[in-house]
């Protein structure tokens, strides 16, 4: 019995170590991109105000630069987003506010330069929103500049492999000398590996069934008064070519049979 403890402690603490490090660190920023409506219309009309001040004579005063008559590189089209892919609102914004206007560098105020920074992503044709940008270090270097087909693309589901963290309904079943979840609907990605709260459960009594079968790991608890109920589980998905394994955080009953 002690033994058994024992491994059981183990698995847990592995399960939770590897919940853990995936956790972003207290008080990081979360990636954004320019399509996350990170600027406002109003903080944009008055980046328009000062950029036909302060920059226009070098970049347009459409922002097309070089090719408006101007002496500098263009700041809207498809030019502007190919130099700046993927890099930083941050970068930008530190080279607008370093050396730019080009005769006076840095003689306009930090709002200025920002709001000029709003103007640019307007010109664009980035979404504004409801928040105006801000001078905070972590959140530009955060901000990446994207064009939208790259932005759409890493906004695609991403496919669900080895070491994520799911949530399916199935059928519970002895199987191999442990317990599998048959019937198990399509996992879907979680980010709590807490169980959902009992009236959650109850919704998912209705989860259409699937043709899965999960074999459990580290199911250390009594589980033999829920054979053939529909559980809610949550664990770490292990793919494996001879069938797909799920590591067991919580296993909670939704319905008491697994008809219908």
């Amino acid at each position: 019995m002690a033994r058994r403890m024992l491994v059981a402690w183990f698995a847990v603490a592995l399960v939770a170590a590897i919940w853990m490090s995936r956790q972003p660190p207290v008080g990081a920023q979360e990636r954004k991109t320019v399509w996350d409506k990170v600027f406002t219309a109003e903080q944009a009309g008055e980046g328009k105000t000062t950029y036909e001040v302060s920059c226009a004579g070098c970049h347009a005063k459409d922002l097309t630069g070089r090719d408006g008559g101007g002496q500098g590189p263009e700041l809207a089209g498809p030019a502007f987003t190919k130099k700046w892919e993927l890099q930083t609102l941050n970068q930008l914004y530190s080279e607008i506010k370093t050396r730019m206007p080009r005769n006076q560098p840095a003689s306009l105020t930090n709002e200025e330069y920002l709001n000029i920074v709003a103007y640019i992503l307007q010109a664009n044709k980035f979404p504004a929103g409801e928040q105006p940008l801000s001078a905070d270090t972590a959140i530009l270097t955060n901000t990446f500049i994207q064009r939208e087909a790259a932005a759409k693309a890493a906004a695609a589901p991403q496919p669900i492999g080895t070491g994520t963290l799911i949530q399916v309904v199935g059928c519970l079943q002895p199987a191999g000398g442990g317990w599998a979840l048959t019937q198990a609907s399509s996992p879907v990605r979680t980010e709590s590996p807490d169980a959902s709260p009992a009236d959650q459960r109850s919704k998912m009594a209705s989860t259409p069934a699937g043709t899965t079968t999960l074999q459990l790991l580290g199911v250390y608890s009594e589980v033999e008064e829920h054979k053939g109920h529909r559980m809610e589980g949550k664990g770490f998905l292990v793919k494996d070519p001879a069938g797909d394994r799920l590591n067991i955080v919580a296993l909670e009953m939704v319905a008491p049979s697994c008809a219908g």
